[in-house]
Parts: structure tokens; sequence; C-alpha cells
């Protein structure tokens, strides 16, 4: 799917909206393994900013999913390794960035809005392609200022696939998707892991844990103002991993 594709499915979703937590009925057929993602910003996130649960999932603790903050753009908010940069022996960037899967948290108003799960199917800057997956299990904004996101990791590594031993996430917010490659100008309005946005977390899902496990883990500032806009500034994060029996 064309990031053109996502821009109008996710303006579908959005028209769609009618409550902040979703499915309204059960979902059937979902396995138990799930990863509860639950992320807290400075102020209500807002519907004209863009906000991404961003997954790496190639076993390589170097590579990682980090924003795109300068040319060339990527997908428009993630920085995507190039052709050059793929191992031949592995299918992945040895290094830098990588981008697997990712969800899209849509606020359609302050404290409303739902998900779009999406794979990567080409993670490179010269033959980017991604695949729409579905919704997430739920999306519940417990704040305004703060959402839960409950995913079925089948929905990510679809039976009979392994689900990996190990991912690298990070957690991006832009102000806007930067699509064209003349604009050199520095990205301003965004947030993500860690002082400059590189720091993504590396998580094994082998067992129930959940994230941060201490502080030290923690690469991202738990105060105010290390993002020039309130409504993109992530300053708490947890992840929840629930193995099944």
């Amino acid at each position: 799917m064309t990031l053109q594709r996502l821009m109008w499915s996710g303006l579908a979703l959005t028209m769609l909206v009618g409550c902040a937590k979703f499915p309204e009925q059960p979902v059937t057929g979902v396995s138990r393994d799930r990863l509860i993602v639950t992320l807290t910003y400075a102020a209500p996130l807002a519907p004209r900013y863009f906000y991404f649960i961003a997954i790496d999932d190639d076993g390589n603790p170097l590579t990682g999913p980090m924003p795109a903050l300068t040319s060339p753009w990527g997908n428009g908010w993630a920085a995507l390794p190039r052709q050059a940069d793929i191992d031949p022996n592995t299918g992945h960037p040895r290094q830098g960035p990588n981008l697997s899967h990712f969800v899209q948290i849509e606020v359609a108003a302050p404290g409303v809005g739902r998900g779009a799960v999406y794979r990567v199917t080409d993670p490179t800057l010269e033959n980017y392609r991604q695949e729409f997956l579905g919704t997430p299990l739920e999306v519940t904004f417990l704040q305004p200022n703060q959402v839960r996101v409950t995913l079925d990791m089948r929905q990510l590594w679809p039976s009979p696939d392994p689900i990996p031993a190990r991912i690298e996430m990070n957690f991006i917010s832009v102000d806007e998707l930067r699509l064209n490659p003349q604009d050199n100008t520095p990205r301003q309005g965004f947030d993500a892991l860690g002082v400059s946005g590189n720091d993504f977390i590396s998580l094994p899902l082998s067992s129930n844990q959940t994230f941060p496990t201490s502080s030290a883990f923690n690469p991202e500032p738990t105060t105010p103002g290390d993002a020039r806009i309130e409504a993109l500034d992530l300053i708490d994060w947890q992840v929840q991993v629930i193995r099944s029996p």
C-alpha cells in the first residue's frame, strides 16, 4: 500500500469514529498473545497531528524505528534504509533505521480516536510498500492525553510464522507528513524516544513482562519540554507483554 493510500484510509477511519474504545463486539479468532502499549503526552493528543507505534522485528538490536528528521523523508514520518544498506545475506539493514510494522493512532477529537495496523512489506527508501492489516483489538483513551492500544501478536505475525523472540520499538509523533524530497528544512514538530528520537527500545517477547522494568531502561525524559509541541511531547510509556500459557 502506498503512503497516499495510508492517508486516504486514515481519513476514512477517522470519519467512522464513534467512540474512543473499539471494537464494540468481542473479536473472534484472536490469540492470547498481546502487546499492550500505553502512551502519555504532555497535552491531549490532537487530530491535526500524527501518532505512531513503530516496530522492527528483524532480530538485530543495531536497527530499529527512527523518525525522519531531515530529507530524505522516508515514508513521511519514519526514516528508512536505502537499498544499498540492505545485507544481501539477511535481507535487512546491518544498522540504522528499519521498520517492519506500525500502528497509526488516529485522533478524531481530544479523547476520541481509533487505530490502524500495517505491515511494511518493503522498508527501503527506494521501494517502500506497506499492507493494511486491520485495526487493533482495542484503542482506549484513558485521559485526553493518554491512550492505550492493545495488539494481538498474531495479527502482526500470523501462524505458522513464529512470534519473534525480540523486537525494537519506538513511539513517534510528528506535526506533518513530509513527502517533498526537495524540502531540506529540518523537522521541528516531533517527538520519539530519547532526546534525539533515535533511542528505540529492545523488548523480549518470550514471557510476560511489563516495561520499562526500571528508570535505567527508559531513554525518554519524563518531564515535559523535550518537544516543541506539547501534544507531541511523550512524557511516559508502558509496554505489557502477555504470552499465552
